[in-house]
């Protein structure tokens, strides 16, 4: 009987152990979970700042390229030109 009850003793102990490792092990999962969430937030904010600085290297890239070839007051122009003819094609798009 004191054999009988040794074992079931030493199975309460270990069905403990693996109930406070388990609830361990869950706590620390739920930790991981909200530390990727942040990093995925993270990771979009930083990649919406790296698309809106190519975008203002292209445009800068741009209006260098078009002050080399044509000079400031005619590169000036020409974006202008450009500008009005993007809004014209808006208007006639959001009609």
């Amino acid at each position: 009987m004191a054999n009988e009850q040794t074992l079931v003793s030493g199975i309460e102990h270990k069905v403990r152990k693996l109930t406070e490792m388990f609830n361990k092990l869950k706590k620390e999962n739920e930790e991981l979970h909200q530390h990727i969430d942040v990093l995925t937030k993270r990771i979009g904010t930083l990649s919406n700042d790296l698309e809106e600085k190519r975008n203002e290297l292209l445009k800068i890239s741009l209006a260098n390229a078009l002050e080399k070839r044509y000079g400031v007051e005619e590169t000036k122009t020409k974006i202008d030109n450009l500008i009005l003819e993007i809004e014209k094609s808006i208007d006639v798009l959001s009609d």
